[in-house]
């Protein structure tokens, strides 16, 4: 196993393993506009069907994942749609 696999193991087992629990505290890193990041990032989703954070709350769940997600995945559509989240939520200021 690469490095790069045994990242993507990893963060997957992780949020794996919380599937189905649900939090609200400041570290909350699941919901569904960070798994529709996740999804990007690994190929399943695309980039046009992104569902998008609709609060500061939901997108910071998107931040906290995008610490987590293995560097190698942060890139191309992956990065397109953390920067898209942001974007939709800061304009709304």
């Amino acid at each position: 196993m690469t490095a790069e696999e045994k990242a993507d193991f990893d963060f997957l087992l992780d949020r794996a393993m919380r599937c189905g629990s649900v939090t609200f505290t400041a570290e909350r890193e699941t919901g569904i506009s960070s798994n529709s990041i996740v999804g990007i990032a690994y190929g399943i989703e695309q980039l046009d069907k992104q569902r998008m954070p609709s609060d500061f709350s939901d997108l910071n769940a998107c931040k906290n994942m995008w610490k987590k997600l293995p560097p190698h995945r942060k890139e191309g559509d992956a990065k397109t749609a953390m920067e898209r989240a942001e974007q939709k939520i800061m304009s709304g200021i």
